[in-house]
């Protein structure tokens, strides 16, 4: 399953990474591939949206 989400506070190649990084840490999650441009990150696998949110609670990023 693939799904697409809009992560706010990404600005460079680091936030990019990070974001990456984070994701790919979930259970679940098979791929991660970020857009910094549009802020959209796609997620393959099966996974819950609050699950990404979590993971990314002690970063400045924010999950949409």
């Amino acid at each position: 399953m693939e799904k697409i989400y809009e992560v706010d506070n990404m600005k460079c190649d680091g936030c990019a990474k990070n974001v990456t990084e984070k994701f790919s840490a979930v259970s679940g999650v098979e791929a991660v591939k970020v857009d910094l441009e549009t802020k959209k990150v796609t997620v393959v696998g099966d996974v819950k949206k609050e699950a990404l949110a979590k993971s990314l609670a002690d970063t400045p990023y924010v999950l949409k």
